[in-house]
């Protein structure tokens, strides 16, 4: 049960009491950027599993555009060493496709265990990114590896932008660079409490990077990075660079679950984790790029 906006009353939490809105149904990108340059109070709809939750907490859409007709949302393609999403990907197509195991194994794994079975069936990749919500894993897993989003406006932003940019415009597809990606893989063990995604990346001079977010439930997501000086993964240092990248943690990760000081030395054990998993996983051979 909830009080209505208005407080007019207790009502249950369903949708029949929805004011009347304006409903478009576009079927191109180009109809959508119309749509929302002529009426620019338009929420969009993906899945609309997280809108169903901000209508619960008090959202009163005056018009919706919905994204279930337009053509080319849905594609997930790989080539020229780029793995590329459509935002309407839904999390159940993204964590099945053949295409993304192949391209970038982890990310598979990660997709699949993301939310619940109704949601992975209806909740998409794009609509994950743009609620814009702590506890949502996408923002974490894509920002760990670096992923671009192209937004209808012609603009391209990371995942960790959305925290501040409050675009309202359609986010169209999302980029993966895969041909440097040596291997990725995610934490969520500790989750709600800390969650954190790692992608080590091979530079030009064969070095491998490491690019970590770390992130919970109550706080966003935390960009990590680190240099090392090894060559194959299961060179890297895992205690001193889990060090190094838990120690980037600003003070502001503290929340009423843990202190700053705790919430690093966990985001440290995860990293180690994760680290030392990849030194021992054989989905692909290091002089193997993703393409």
């Amino acid at each position: 049960m909830r009080a209505t906006v208005d407080g007019s009353g207790i009502v249950a939490q369903s949708q029949s009491a929805l004011a009347p809105f304006r409903l478009y149904r576009p079927e191109s990108i180009a109809e959508v950027k119309a749509v929302l340059a002529a009426d620019p109070e338009a929420v969009i709809g993906a899945g609309c599993s997280d809108l169903v939750a901000r209508i619960r907490e008090g959202c009163a859409p005056a018009a919706l555009v919905s994204l279930r007709k337009v053509a080319g949302l849905t594609a997930i393609t790989h080539g020229d060493g780029v793995l590329r999403l459509g935002s309407m990907v839904t999390h159940h197509e993204g964590a099945t496709s053949a295409t993304v195991a192949t391209a970038i194994p982890g990310l598979a794994a990660a997709w699949s265990r993301i939310a619940t079975v109704r949601i992975r069936y209806t909740g998409t990749v794009g609509g994950n990114l743009m609620a814009r919500r702590y506890r949502y894993e996408m923002p974490l897993i894509l920002g760990a590896l670096d992923a671009r989003l192209s937004i209808s406006d012609g603009r391209t932003l990371v995942p960790g932008d959305l925290w501040t940019d409050d675009t309202t415009a359609l986010l169209t597809d999302i980029a993966v660079s895969t041909a440097d990606l040596v291997w990725f893989g995610y934490e969520r063990s500790m989750r709600p409490t800390t969650t954190v995604a790692v992608a080590i990346r091979r530079s030009a001079d064969a070095t491998l990077s490491v690019h970590a977010t770390a992130g919970s439930e109550y706080r966003r997501g935390v960009s990590l990075r680190a240099d090392t000086a090894a060559t194959a993964v299961a060179d890297i240092d895992a205690v001193s660079t889990a060090a190094v990248l838990a120690a980037q943690l600003p003070d502001g990760v503290a929340d009423y679950t843990g202190s700053a000081e705790y919430r690093r030395h966990l985001v440290a054990v995860l990293i180690r984790r994760l680290l030392c998993e990849a030194a021992t996983a054989t989905h692909h051979r290091e002089d193997e790029p993703h393409v």
